[in-house]
């Protein structure tokens, strides 16, 4: 608990604004229905938005993450990497046994005859139609934007990132790709994968150490 604790802490930044979406999330599901949702945000939408939000989706995208992965590497930031590829891989892993699992319908199937009339898309982007829950883009970019929060040494930057990783989980759901619920589970996944894998690391660090993962992945960063 001290490990979570010293992690929450020194990342505050970015787990309380976490914390507030997760209870305010949390109101909203017990509040209106999956219906009620979707509709609510789906149906809010503009051409210019429809251009925004598809680049914005691609920040949930194994690719980015994969990106910052690689930068890592070319910094040699071993560390770090192994840090992030275990946080991305439990990520991926957690999300696609749940997908599988659950094979929830998407909202174009969801509707059905009504998605035509209801449901807004946007017609570059190929809409899928089932394994939704949950949402694998939210999830990757809760990873990765939590543990960019937990590796750079400026913390006041997790307040830009948990407003980066709520629009690409936001996107999903105005391109018609999940359910709010979707995208909720999905942030959990997400950023539970970075305080998992870091709570990890500083256990296993703490016989010989006394720094927290945040700071142990900033003195990697600096060297």
């Amino acid at each position: 608990m001290k490990t979570l604790f010293t992690l929450f802490r020194r990342n505050a930044y970015f787990f309380l604004p976490f914390l507030l979406w997760l209870i305010v999330g949390g109101v909203m599901l017990a509040t209106y229905s999956q219906r009620e949702l979707f509709l609510g945000i789906n149906g809010e939408h503009s051409t210019v938005g429809d251009v925004l939000v598809t680049g914005i989706t691609y920040l949930g995208d194994g690719i980015m993450f994969s990106l910052i992965l690689l930068l890592m590497l070319l910094m040699q930031k071993f560390r770090v990497f192994f840090i992030g590829l275990a946080v991305f891989l439990l990520a991926v892993i957690v999300v696609q046994v749940a997908k599988h699992y659950f094979n929830a319908p998407r909202p174009i199937s969801y509707f059905g005859d009504e998605a035509a009339t209801l449901v807004h898309t946007v017609k570059w982007i190929t809409v899928h139609s089932s394994c939704s829950f949950p949402s694998g883009h939210s999830a990757g970019a809760f990873a990765m934007f939590s543990f960019l929060s937990v590796w750079l040494r400026n913390k006041k930057l997790g307040l830009l990132f948990i407003v980066l990783a709520l629009t690409a989980g936001y996107s999903r759901i105005y391109l018609a790709q999940h359910f709010f619920a979707d995208v909720y589970v999905g942030s959990i996944v997400g950023t539970l994968s970075t305080v998992i894998v870091c709570g990890f690391f500083r256990f296993r660090d703490s016989a010989t150490s006394p720094e927290a993962c945040a700071e142990a992945i900033v003195n990697a960063n600096a060297a």
